[in-house]
């Protein structure tokens, strides 16, 4: 695989913290933190998530990759930046992304019904990218200013936010400690990896349903289902990344660990607050939820899952 397909990662920090550079002087109020958050997926963990998830079938197709990611990436991060949501500009600008996820949901499908995948932590991970376009979507409703089944505005980012991590990367992550897990040769492990990964597809599906029906005891068994998930899942991680990683990989994949355990504890709270009213700010949310899951959780794992990768091809 070409040296340079690596660097698209790279690429979009550099956009995301431009993009950041723009946005902050304004003030980093409840919606411009929310779109900074969601906008680091796109442009730093999708394409890693990407890179590791396909790895052995990008090198005939690396530079349509790289040229998809950048047509959708460039314009949604200069959307972001410089323009107010709302009219045809923001909405077009945000519309590549959900082509390009749109283009990866088909590769991720067919992938599946082809039954190239065989072990269930990577239909999982497959599962994961199948989100995406679900995730795209609520970006340009956002992006859009339009409402979609009442939800519009600072809900809509938020949902984008849910459909990016604890659709996308939570189910990506939980495929990459499967595999990772793997080449520990650790089976037993493998197989309770196995199954938290489906406990997390269920998770997902009844968090997406709770808020889309409003019912909140659906709401709140996806919230419980992810609270004993996760945590699980940091463990893994940190049990897998001691047996095939070394120094600064086997450290980033155990801080990405404790990033996930921290941001769940929040989240529980946050789900159970209409029960026993004990409110989490949505500010607080966003710092202490949002911002270390998608740069704790998702951007230190998959950088670290990349580069136990990269070793093994180095082999």
């Amino acid at each position: 695989m070409p040296v340079w397909i690596h660097r698209c990662p790279v690429l979009g920090l550099c956009l995301w913290l431009v993009v950041v550079g723009i946005r902050a002087p304004g003030g980093l109020d409840e919606a411009t933190l929310a779109d900074l958050i969601v906008l680091f997926m796109p442009l730093c963990a999708v394409p890693m998530a990407l890179l590791v998830a396909f790895h052995y079938d990008l090198s005939e197709r690396s530079g349509r990759f790289a040229l998809g990611w950048l047509l959708a990436v460039v314009p949604l991060a200069l959307g972001v930046g410089l323009l107010e949501t709302g009219g045809v500009a923001s909405t077009a600008l945000a519309s590549g992304w959900l082509l390009f996820t749109a283009a990866i949901a088909v590769v991720a499908g067919l992938r599946l019904l082809r039954r190239r995948v065989v072990w269930v932590s990577e239909m999982v991970l497959h599962l994961g990218l199948l989100i995406l376009p679900g995730a795209a979507v609520w970006l340009l409703v956002y992006r859009g200013d339009l409402v979609l089944g009442g939800f519009g505005g600072l809900a809509a980012v938020l949902t984008a936010a849910h459909f990016h991590a604890a659709g996308f990367g939570s189910l990506v992550m939980a495929g990459l400690v499967g595999r990772g897990l793997r080449l520990a040769g650790a089976q037993r492990a493998g197989k309770v990896m196995a199954a938290i990964g489906v406990v997390m597809v269920i998770a997902f599906a009844s968090l997406a349903a709770g808020i889309a029906t409003g019912i909140r005891a659906i709401e709140l068994t996806g919230a419980c289902l992810y609270a004993v998930a996760l945590p699980a899942l940091a463990g893994l991680q940190i049990f897998a990344g001691l047996r095939v990683a070394r120094g600064a990989t086997r450290i980033l994949l155990v801080l990405s660990a404790l990033g996930l355990l921290g941001a769940t504890g929040y989240a529980l709270m946050f789900a159970v607050q209409g029960f026993y009213g004990a409110a989490v700010p949505i500010a607080t949310m966003l710092r202490m939820h949002g911002a270390v899951n998608a740069f704790g959780f998702l951007g230190l794992g998959l950088w670290g899952w990349s580069r136990v990768e990269s070793a093994l091809t180095r082999r």
